[in-house]
């Protein structure tokens, strides 16, 4: 197990999913200490300047791990392992600091949303101070992120902390604001728009891919350079819960159904990723696993849609 780095914080919003189906405290009870302490471990080795970054920092090394402190490990931390968002011309990891040299939405709108769902938590458990602690610290991130807004480009954008300039690469985790609620109404109608509803972006056949259809590196198609992921599509799904955005939402479920469906009729797949040209798993240009764990995750969406999982957007009562 690597030393150097993380993994993205989505801990806390699926132990409260859990909680809101099977209503056991004390399982809250059970994960709560570590759950916090992975929450202020991020503002303690990732803050820089307000907002997080990916990282990769100097540890011990006893499995040899061949990008510790490096741009690459960096890379791991996010689980988008090659996305050009990530790549050197688009970011510089500093091996001083550990850290990429980039505010990334996808990060820091995923742990708003820990802190969310982390001091709903607490407030169940009885634990007012650390809930106290969390909200306020989703106060302030929730300001600082508004930075990353672009105008111009009508989406969040990740943005370099060495020259201070916009990264253009636009992926699913630029959606990633509206699962934290930091978007605006007006920005949310903006990005769905202008981006999720783009045939030239992310509005083709078989969605979602990891980078935009019209970015130079989508024709390679494999791992994170075009490919459909199912978490993307989950977290995506989940922010568009926040929004009047029903229609855009309901077709993301139906297409990833269909998408699980005929994988699984076709050949028994539930894959790790999927071919957003071909919708295939085994499609040359691919690198998956044919049968893997979170492959799940987008037959997920027609569950919740239709009230059999339960609403990730609703609070948990005290």
């Amino acid at each position: 197990m690597a030393q150097d780095r993380s993994q993205p914080p989505v801990g806390s919003m699926i132990v409260k999913e859990i909680y809101k189906k099977y209503h056991e405290k004390w399982f809250l009870e059970a994960v709560f200490n570590d759950l916090m302490s992975w929450n202020r471990w991020w503002t303690k080795d990732r803050l820089y300047n307000g907002l997080l970054c990916w990282g990769s920092k100097k540890a011990p090394n006893p499995y040899n791990d061949l990008y510790l402190n490096t741009q690459r490990g960096a890379s791991l931390e996010s689980g988008m392992d090659d996305s050009p968002m990530y790549e050197p011309e688009e970011c510089h990891f500093n091996a001083e600091s550990g850290l990429l040299e980039l505010h990334d939405v996808g990060l820091n709108s995923l742990y708003i949303a820990d802190c969310d769902a982390l001091s709903e938590i607490a407030r169940v458990i009885g634990r007012n101070k650390e809930a106290l602690e969390l909200e306020n610290r989703s106060k302030a991130f929730r300001k600082a992120i508004q930075g990353l807004w672009n105008e111009e480009e009508g989406i969040f954008l990740n943005r370099r902390t060495d020259n201070g300039k916009f990264s253009k690469v636009i992926s699913p985790t630029l959606f990633y604001p509206m699962i934290a609620k930091v978007a605006t109404t007006k920005q949310a109608q903006r990005m769905i728009k202008s981006h999720l509803e783009n045939p030239k972006e992310f509005a083709i056949e078989w969605m979602l891919p990891s980078v935009s259809a019209n970015h130079p590196e989508f024709k390679k198609e494999a791992y994170w350079k075009g490919a459909i992921w199912s978490p993307l599509n989950f977290l995506v799904y989940w922010g568009l819960r926040n929004y009047d955005a029903a229609d855009v939402r309901m077709k993301l479920a139906l297409k990833s159904q269909k998408l699980l469906d005929k994988e699984w009729l076709r050949k028994g797949y539930v894959p790790e990723n999927c071919s957003s040209v071909s919708g295939a798993a085994d499609d040359p240009k691919l690198i998956s696993t044919r049968f893997y764990g979170w492959g799940g995750l987008i037959g997920t969406l027609r569950f919740i849609e239709s009230g059999i999982l339960p609403a990730p957007e609703r609070k948990i009562a005290n």
